[in-house]
C-alpha cells in the first residue's frame, strides 16, 4: 500500500514508502511512546488540546528528534476546518505559526510545515520537479471545501508546480468503514454508501477525485486506508473520544 510503519526511540511513525525513496523527510505520528496521560496518552502532539502542556512539548521534541527535523522552525495551524491556506517563507513563518487556516505550503528548506488529526484527513503533497510541499488538514468540512484541491491550485499558481510531478499522500483517518454522517453531510458527497437507513462516507476517495480533477497521476496518489477509529489502539479518534489527543502529519524538505 506504500506505508510502512517504523520504530524510532520507543515511538512508532508511519512513512510513505515513495517519500522515502526521494529522501523527503516527513511522518504520520501514533499514539505509541509519548509522554501524555490518560486519554490523551501517549504521544500526543496536540498542542491546542486540554493535555499537559509540557507533555505535549516534550513530546513534540521526541517526535522532530526521531524525524531528524527542526522543532524550532516548525510551522502549524490553528486548524478550523476551512480552506484557509497559507504559503510559508523564512520572512513570514513564525508570524504565520499559529495562525486560523488548514493548509501550508512552502518551498524553503528546514521549514517543517504540518497538521493535527484526529479522524480528519491528513494530506501531504510533494513537488519532486521543483521541490515543493504541502500539508492539509482535510475534514468533512475541508473536503467539502476542496481544500485539497485548492492547495494544488496555489502550488502550481503561485510557485509554478508541476502536477506532472505531484505525490499526494493521504494518512490514517476515519474510514467509509466507520465515517456514519446524517443525509444532509452525505448529499455534500459523491462517495458514499447506505446501509440499513444510515449513510457512511469516504473522505479518502473524496479527496483523491480533487487530486485526480487537476492532473495529478493516480499511481502518484497514495491512500493508507487506515482507519483511525477501528485503530483507536494505534491514533487518536475523535468519535471514539472527543477528549483525545493528535496525531501530528509533517513534511520537510
Amino acid at each position: 500500500m506504500g506505508f510502512e510503519f517504523v520504530s524510532v526511540n520507543g515511538s512508532k511513525y508511519l512513512k510513505n514508502r515513495e517519500l522515502e525513496k526521494m529522501n523527503v523527510k516527513h511522518f504520520f505520528s501514533t499514539r505509541i511512546g509519548g509522554f501524555s496521560k490518560g486519554n490523551y496518552s501517549e504521544l500526543n502532539l496536540g498542542v491546542y488540546t486540554e493535555d499537559d502542556a509540557d507533555d505535549v512539548y516534550r513530546n513534540m521534541e521526541k517526535a522532530f528528534t526521531d524525524n531528524k527535523m527542526n522543532l524550532n522552525n516548525a510551522v502549524y495551524l490553528k486548524q478550523v476546518h476551512s480552506d484557509k491556506i497559507y504559503i510559508v517563507d523564512r520572512s513570514n513563518f513564525m508570524d504565520i505559526k499559529g495562525k486560523f487556516g488548514d493548509a501550508l505550503i512552502t518551498k524553503e528548506r528546514d521549514l517543517p510545515i504540518g497538521v493535527f488529526t484526529a479522524d480528519c484527513v491528513p494530506a501531504l503533497v510533494y513537488d519532486s520537479k521543483n521541490n515543493i510541499i504541502a500539508s492539509v488538514h482535510a475534514g468533512w468540512k475541508g473536503t467539502y471545501k476542496c481544500i485539497l484541491k485548492k492547495t494544488i491550485e496555489i502550488m502550481v499558481e503561485e510557485l509554478n508546480a508541476d502536477v506532472n510531478y505531484t505525490y499526494v499522500i493521504l494518512g490514517p483517518a476515519i474510514a467509509k468503514c466507520c465515517f456514519e454522517v446524517s443525509v444532509d453531510v452525505a448529499d455534500k458527497f459523491n462517495f458514499i454508501e447506505k446501509r440499513e437507513g444510515v449513510y457512511f462516507v469516504d473522505l479518502f476517495l473524496e479527496n483523491k477525485k480533487q487530486a485526480l480533477s487537476l492532473g495529478v497521476d493516480e499511481k502518484n496518489i497514495y491512500i493508507s486506508n487506515i482507519c483511525t477509529k477501528c485503530n483507536n489502539n494505534l491514533f487518536y479518534s475523535y468519535r471514539v473520544n472527543n477528549s483525545t489527543g493528535r496525531i501530528g502529519t509533517f513534511i520537510s524538505l
